[in-house]
């Protein structure tokens, strides 16, 4: 394969600049790294193609520029009266449907477990080329998959705010149940919101943190150290937003296509509660939803989603 490759590029040398054919071998380099012959490129060795570059974590621009060189590269050896096939209309379908994958996520209501662990990582700087941020947005992030509350009643809620139920299960287990009260909810309405962890160790997070905490201090209380002092800080809603605007144009800028907002992790633990069973009413009213048809459309149109990106992922 490196002897057609640097043919190929030889003789583009003869037509294009050095900053062009540079460009060009980068993205060759890939085909190269994948296969050590030259593949027959049928629509099933396309698919298997972009999942490699996918797995490299490479921007989805990036892996278009692969694929369309590869193409070239391949029309360029049939001139050469090499017999290898490269199916075009498999590629077009592979664009088309991620095309059509992308705008699903752009208008997706709710984040998957993928996403969730994106954001999430970020915050951590877990992800390449993304800062580690305050451990308060990483809790405020989990409180707001977990609570549903709008962004500007979480950052209201007090330690004396939360309250944990115990119950006995129909198996004689005893179960902790968590609820938050929403003192300043939309329209003034005060109400109580279910707390569902749903991972175990998100539950251990807020208990650490909640044994800090006086009975009148704000949940999201935190502080910065600065060279000659430490300040304390509460959170704010505006703060909050402007946080995951960044966190969003961060993620953007290296390549993942992510919205960031506290809608969305209000919608995710609707559509999570929904799936696992619990009565669209009581959601409703968790929530804060003066129409119980509100919540459910937000359900619904994420299980009409969920049905679209399984056909998607079929195509």
């Amino acid at each position: 394969m490196e002897h057609f490759i640097d043919t190929y590029l030889y003789e583009l040398r003869k037509v294009r600049d050095e900053k062009t054919i540079k460009k060009k071998e980068y993205l060759l380099k890939h085909l190269q790294d994948y296969s050590e012959d030259l593949p027959a490129f049928d629509q099933s060795e396309i698919f298997s193609f972009y999942e490699y570059l996918k797995n490299k974590n490479l921007k989805e621009t990036t892996i278009r520029d692969i694929l369309k060189e590869v193409r070239l590269f391949y029309e360029w050896l049939q001139e050469q009266g090499l017999n290898l096939k490269f199916d075009e209309k498999a590629l077009k379908k592979l664009f088309q449907s991620k095309k059509s994958q992308e705008a699903l996520k752009s208008k997706k209501k709710y984040y998957s477990d993928d996403e969730i662990n994106l954001i999430l990582n970020a915050i951590r700087g877990a992800v390449e080329g993304i800062s580690t941020k305050h451990p308060i947005y990483y809790i405020l992030t989990i409180f707001l998959l977990c609570s549903g509350l709008r962004i500007s009643e979480a950052v209201k809620v007090r330690k004396k705010d939360f309250e944990v139920k115990r119950i006995l299960t129909e198996e004689g287990e005893e179960k902790e149940v968590w609820f938050v009260k929403v003192r300043e909810g939309k329209f003034g309405k005060e109400r109580k919101a279910l707390i569902y962890f749903f991972r175990p160790e998100w539950k251990r997070i807020f208990e650490e943190r909640l044994k800090k905490l006086k009975p009148e201090d704000f949940f999201f209380t935190y502080a910065v150290k600065y060279p000659k002092s430490v300040k304390v800080f509460t959170l704010t809603d505006k703060t909050a937003k402007w946080f995951y605007w960044k966190l969003e144009k961060e993620l953007r800028e290296k390549g993942y296509e992510i919205e960031v907002n506290a809608h969305r992790f209000r919608n995710t633990y609707i559509t999570k509660l929904a799936t696992k069973g619990f009565p669209v009413n009581l959601i409703a009213d968790w929530v804060g939803h003066s129409k119980i048809s509100t919540t459910m459309d937000v359900y619904m149109e994420a299980e009409r989603e969920k049905q679209l990106e399984a056909i998607l992922e079929r195509i």
